[in-house]
């Protein structure tokens, strides 16, 4: 487990081959085993594969670009009134679950934040991601994951400093 948690990296730009289902189904569901608050499970997940959604999706924010290159756009979304509290912890729990699985199955992931909006950009990005996907306006965006196939060898990143782990106190 390690191993995947420390070969993950950000990738944005992707092959053109296409992911297969059973790829995509073992990745939502290494999501719908994240952990939640009180067992609420607020998240939903849309799987977009529609080279015009996906277009569609790349324009949300100047970030997104690249969701046009990657056969699959995931979106993590949650319904706040399950979870008032803890409907952001819960959904980006199952994101990073996501983000580890295709890791093990030899694809490259981006996480590509939505909630919050984008300053300067002329809609809400949660509204313009429900209008694309047809998302009920009581289920919150949190996120875009790209997933595909890398272009090139990711470079993860090294941990982040032991200074930053304290025992017992501060």
């Amino acid at each position: 487990m390690l191993e995947a948690i420390a070969e993950r990296a950000s990738v944005r730009s992707y092959k053109p081959d296409p992911v297969a289902d059973e790829d995509v189904q073992t990745i939502v569901e290494a999501a719908l085993h994240a952990p939640s608050a009180n067992n609420a499970r607020p998240w939903h997940i849309v799987v977009v594969r529609d080279e015009g959604k996906r277009q569609q999706l790349s324009r949300v924010h100047q970030w997104a670009s690249f969701c046009t290159q990657s056969p699959v756009v995931l979106v993590f979304c949650a319904e706040e009134q399950a979870s008032p509290h803890w409907w952001i912890e819960d959904a980006c729990a199952a994101v990073e679950n996501a983000l580890i699985q295709a890791v093990d199955l030899g694809l490259g992931t981006c996480w590509i934040g939505i909630r919050g909006g984008s300053p300067g950009h002329p809609m809400s990005t949660e509204q313009h991601v429900r209008e694309v996907c047809g998302i009920p306006e009581r289920i919150r965006v949190l996120a875009l994951v790209s997933l595909g196939y890398p272009a090139s060898v990711p470079h993860p990143k090294a941990p982040g400093p032991m200074e930053h782990v304290h025992h017992e106190s501060w």
